[in-house]
């Protein structure tokens, strides 16, 4: 097969991203309580130690400088700086301090997300999400870390993912706390909406407060590229439109149009959502078949495709294809540039991974050469991490980590990517090396 250079804008970020629970270790809030439930992790483990990030942020960040990152995202954890309500942590605030300190030093752009899945144990005690005053709760904190940080140049993230909070806190069961009732997430999804545009309103106004020029600030979202099991099947096709709405785009519409929409809100206008998405934060891994003969709502699906790949543990289908068609379909429903925050495989075969970027940044390539403005490229995730609800059975990392020694080794993929991070290009010899040899 022959291949071209592809190569990306002048300016693309690459990179890497975290978040502080799977990484850090010594962490309590409601994640690492309902770990200690038998059978909630799938691979028994916990992530009283994850890999020890806390300790080691600085050795981890001389890799990702050694391996050519530009930038790199990661989460602050609400709990670590605001253990009881209305109390600060001035230690754990110090801390990131000197996180980002270290990331500035080795002139890798941070990327700080102020929500990734975990809060604090006495947050979910008041109900969490579900908790109507639960925004305003939240907004205190997203003050407190703006107005520490707001001397560094940060890129801001608001909510990470706030759909898959939604469907697998709250519908599906999977995730703390376990809900299984639709109303509830949206209700849920409202109120993480509603978060959102707190976050957004209070890094604003200190900023405006110091006199600082106005950060980039944008949610992050997760997205799936959603297909009929039967493309001759109308219910099927009706099923696919609905989901992709429903999933895909009902919150970041919300977040752009300053509204609270249909099905979640009443399509009313909150005012804090004004002005809070600079550019979308969009994390892909996966498609999702779906059939109307099925009970989604169950979590009933149709086969995996045996032909395709699949991510370790996850069983999530390597289709890069689905990449492009949410480029395109977030590039022609909303005016905002594209952040791809996270994208990745666990596989404990390297060579997938390296097929996987690969494919994946050629559709990002085609996207942005049909107009899609694309700002950079994350990798999920720097190193092998506690994969949530997988424990630590899913490998992900451009470095691998031993868990018994917490030695780091990067892995070829890693070295791959930095040539790319180098020429700002897929180069055709980058391709013929890992997609033929």
């Amino acid at each position: 097969m022959a291949y071209r250079d592809l190569e990306f804008p002048e300016n693309f970020l690459w990179g890497s991203a975290a978040a502080a629970h799977q990484t850090e270790g010594g962490n309590f809030n409601n994640w690492t309580e309902w770990e200690k439930i038998p059978s909630k992790i799938k691979d028994g483990s916990n992530s009283s130690i994850a890999c020890d990030h806390y300790n080691r942020y600085e050795d981890d960040f001389d890799l990702a400088k050694k391996l050519g990152h530009q930038v790199h995202r990661f989460s602050i954890a609400w709990s670590r700086l605001e253990p009881e309500q209305g109390k600060w942590d001035e230690s754990e605030i110090d801390h990131y301090r000197s996180v980002l300190q270290a990331l500035v030093d080795r002139d890798i752009q941070p990327m700080v997300t102020l929500h990734h899945f975990t809060e604090p144990v006495w947050f979910r005690d008041l109900g969490s999400w579900l908790n109507p005053k639960s925004p305003e709760i939240f907004a205190p904190y997203c003050r407190k870390v703006a107005e520490a940080y707001s001397d560094f140049d940060i890129i801001w993230n608001t909510i990470n993912e706030p759909m898959v909070v939604t469907t697998m806190g709250y519908v599906f069961g999977e995730f703390p706390p376990e809900e299984k009732d639709f109303g509830k997430g949206l209700t849920v999804a409202k109120h993480l909406l509603m978060a959102h545009g707190q976050a957004a309103t209070q890094v604003r106004q200190v900023y405006d407060e110091i006199g600082r020029e106005q950060p980039q600030i944008a949610p992050v979202i997760s997205v799936s590229h959603f297909m009929p099991a039967d493309s001759e099947n109308d219910d099927d096709l009706e099923l696919v439109d609905y989901l992709d709405e429903l999933y895909n785009h009902v919150w970041i519409r919300g977040a752009i149009e300053g509204i609270l929409p249909e099905p979640a809100g009443d399509g009313s206008r909150y005012p804090p959502l004004d002005n809070s998405v600079d550019f979308i934060g969009l994390n892909y891994y996966s498609r999702m078949v779906v059939s109307s003969e099925l009970d989604f709502m169950a979590g009933d699906m149709p086969p995996k495709d045996p032909e395709l790949e699949r991510c370790e543990g996850l069983d999530w289908e390597v289709y890069p294809e689905g990449y492009y068609q949410v480029l395109q379909s977030f590039g022609k429903k909303y005016d905002k540039p594209i952040f791809l925050t996270e994208n990745g495989i666990g596989t404990s075969d390297d060579e997938v991974r390296q097929r996987y970027i690969i494919n994946h940044l050629q559709e990002v390539h085609r996207a942005i050469q049909d107009g899609v403005e694309v700002l950079g490229y994350l990798v999920w995730s720097l190193t092998d991490n506690f994969e949530w609800a997988q424990g630590f059975s899913s490998h992900f990392g451009l470095v691998e980590v031993d868990y018994e020694t917490l030695e780091r080794k990067p892995r070829e993929s890693a070295y791959m990517f930095k040539g790319i991070i180098e020429q700002n290009a897929l180069t055709e010899d980058i391709q013929e090396k890992y997609l033929l040899d």
